[in-house]
């Protein structure tokens, strides 16, 4: 199919004079193979989009960088076709570093079917729109992600740019395999891709060598854990994971979804935020602690709140097990041991770990929402470090999933996930040196008005992507629920505005 779309045979044999190099840890699991990715940035500006691919392929073909115009073959060596990176040693016309498709649309966003949806936000948190409703403009037309195999089955280059003009709109999607990168490889490649285009080469770091794997330990255990994992009692065994698999599986692989995206407007988690974080400083006070040492991030509340919207509307039995896993970065974690400092090499791959929040639904929807920030903060703190992440890991090894996650809870636990792209900084981005005929105007800033991601094949349910907070302070997360959930979403998010404001 996909080869068929961008007009390519399908390659399968290897091309002489590629580098090649094996997956690592990250890489080789179903979890990240099973997605592949496309982020869509709005800009309220029409774009060139010339200078949109060049500096990006300027980015890929920098020194090591290389990587992310690699191919992906499986090595016929192995019985079981292992995959691995073939990576051109140059990009040619015939082989180009990054795949291109430029759609000029020739009418305004608000004319075509798909671009007039995209959300807005609104004065209270809402749900605003269908992140698939502009899967046309993220995908090419009638294709439907498979996951690796797509990429396996060609010679496509694992990175991808699409760039939709409009008269008074451009809408740049980035497509890559989720073997190339996680949330903070993407902040690094769009930083690159940035500072190609205002003419910064110099200012772009090296990434680190690809050639070894820094974290093959997770994966053979050379470096055993040196301590027990905070959760480590909490581990569901196996009459646990039928169970849990009925439910969440079910719901995951067979169950039929609705996507949905959410704004969270500053005039509301604005203040749940100093709410929060003045009743923890009295509760402080009141037990002879330090109220300067309470510390909250806009992330730990939203996640709260999100949870607790989500875990209200379901109208779950008080005692039943909600299980929050949020995904983290292992770079700072493990910089100056496994890997350099991301200032100087940052590892542009994947490198991820879990935090995971237990706790009651009754604990959820009665307590103070500080509460539960507080434990999603406690959880990021005491299962963010070094030690905890290595135990984490020496689990993964024992489980023999051969997925980089262990369940954690109970067998009848409502799971949820968070994965959080703040950090990557889309909103932050500036492409005003992209802006055609902006003559004197060029200078002034020309960021994203809107972000949404889609992916697949695998879309687990009560996944939330949180995507960063856009210039007027409103924050955008999506997520698939159960087909019909998101009506009572739509209900609880009103509920909820009106008690709290």
């Amino acid at each position: 199919m996909m080869e068929f779309l961008f007009g390519r045979k399908a390659t399968k044999k290897p091309v002489p004079g590629d580098r090649v190099v094996p997956l690592h840890f990250f890489e080789n699991s179903l979890l990240v193979q099973g997605n592949n990715m496309a982020v869509s940035l709005v800009f309220d500006a029409v774009l060139d989009p010339q200078k949109l691919r060049g500096s990006l392929e300027g980015l890929v073909k920098q020194e090591g960088w290389q990587r992310l115009g690699g191919r992906l073959n499986k090595n016929a060596r192995f019985s079981s076709g292992q995959i691995e990176w073939h990576i051109p040693t140059q990009f040619t016309a015939e082989r180009p570093a990054i795949s291109f498709v430029h759609i000029d649309h020739g009418i305004s966003a608000a004319e075509h079917p798909a671009a007039s949806k995209i959300p807005k936000p609104d004065t209270r948190p809402a749900v605003v729109g269908d992140p698939d409703d502009l899967e046309s403009l993220a995908w090419e037309s009638g294709y439907k992600p498979g996951g690796i195999s797509d990429y396996v089955d060609s010679d496509l280059p694992v990175l991808g740019l699409r760039v939709n003009s409009f008269t008074d709109k451009t809408i740049v999607v980035l497509q890559w395999q989720h073997v190339a990168f996680d949330a903070l490889g993407l902040q690094y490649v769009v930083e690159g891709w940035s500072a190609m285009l205002w003419n910064k080469e110099a200012e772009i770091p090296t990434p680190c060598d690809f050639n070894k794997d820094p974290f093959h330990s997770f994966a053979d255990g050379t470096k055993p854990a040196t301590e027990k994992h905070i959760l480590a009692d909490n581990r569901v065994g196996l009459g646990g994971m039928l169970k849990w698999g009925l439910g969440y599986g079910v719901d995951m692989l067979v169950r039929a979804k609705d996507n949905r995206m959410v704004c969270v407007p500053e005039s509301y988690w604005g203040p749940q935020l100093e709410k929060a974080l003045g009743e923890l400083r009295d509760e402080a006070i009141e037990k002879g602690e330090d109220p300067s040492k309470v510390f909250l991030t806009e992330n730990d509340v939203l996640t709260a709140w999100i949870l607790r919207c989500v875990v209200a509307e379901m109208e779950m039995n008080s005692s039943r097990t909600v299980a929050a896993s949020i995904a983290m970065s292992l770079r700072k974690a493990f910089e100056g041991d496994l890997i350099p400092p991301s200032a100087e090499h940052p590892y542009v791959g994947n490198a991820f770990g879990w935090a995971n929040v237990l706790v009651s639904a009754g604990d959820v929807t009665t307590k103070p929402l500080s509460w539960l920030a507080r434990q999603v903060r406690r959880a990021i703190n005491e299962q963010g470090t070094r030690a905890q992440h290595e135990a984490y890991y020496a689990m993964v090894r024992e489980s023999g999933m051969g997925l980089p996650i262990v369940v954690l809870g109970d067998g009848g636990m409502a799971q949820f996930g968070f994965s959080n792209w703040t950090r990557a900084g889309l909103f932050d981005l500036d492409f005003s040196p992209a802006v055609k005929d902006a003559g004197d105007f060029n200078l002034l800033p020309c960021t994203p008005s809107y972000v949404q991601e889609n992916h697949g094949p695998v879309k687990p349910a009560d996944g939330f992507f949180v995507f960063g907070k856009d210039q007027k302070g409103n924050y955008w997360t999506s997520a698939c629920k159960v087909k019909g959930h998101w009506d009572k979403i739509e209900k609880q998010l009103k509920k909820d505005f009106e008690v709290t404001s």
